[in-house]
């Protein structure tokens, strides 16, 4: 039986594993711990394992699933092969196990992703406001200037409440201000391909 665990390793890597089951890796190879309330990336998933930084956690592919669906290591890996067509063991099943993310999982990931917007907008607006300020009191205010004068406080609240605020102050953004967040979605939307121009003195 060991043999199966040892397949599953050489089969599957753990990048793999922790995104096929709905976990965002950021580019260092980090995540938030699904195993304690983790504000800030700090699980590290390397090629065929994982480590918290915070709580400690770690193990292998399987040893995740089984944590985070509550299963044996064995219908882990049973799991893993039948997701994966790995085809493991004798007619593969799948394991009945209730799939639906928890209230706290789908909490902590708008959260993840409220922060990444709303701390893309902030940094826009800095440089809008550094970038457009008018050189004398002749000139005419350029729009984004304006944005940035108008935005920049309240998104520097958002912002740090997101980031530093207490589970209190989040749960009531989850609640009341996703239309918010999906606002300032779509207002970076329209400037992502945004080019300013070079900076006076810039190559």
């Amino acid at each position: 039986m060991d043999g199966v665990f040892e397949e599953i390793k050489d089969r599957v890597s753990m990048p793999e594993v922790v995104k096929f089951y709905g976990f965002d890796v950021n580019r260092g190879g980090m995540m938030c711990c699904p195993f304690h309330d983790d504000r800030n990336p700090s699980m590290k998933i390397y090629e065929q394992n994982y480590y918290c930084f915070g709580c400690g956690e770690s193990g292998d592919a399987t040893g995740f699933v089984a944590k985070i669906y509550g299963l044996r290591q064995i219908d882990a890996a049973k799991k893993i092969s039948y997701d994966f067509g790995l085809g493991l063991f004798d007619h593969d099943r799948a394991v009945p196990i209730k799939t639906e993310p928890s209230e706290n999982q789908k909490f902590r990931s708008w959260i993840n992703s409220a922060t990444a917007i709303v701390s893309a907008y902030f940094d826009k607006l800095s440089d809008w406001r550094e970038r457009y300020r008018p050189k004398n009191e002749n000139d005419k205010p350029n729009a984004l200037f304006v944005e940035s004068l108008q935005q920049m406080s309240y998104v520097e609240y958002l912002r740090d409440t997101l980031k530093f605020g207490s589970k209190e102050d989040q749960h009531d953004m989850y609640e009341h201000d996703k239309a918010v967040i999906e606002k300032i979605r779509q207002r970076l939307s329209k400037v992502k391909y945004y080019a300013p121009p070079p900076r006076r003195g810039s190559i």
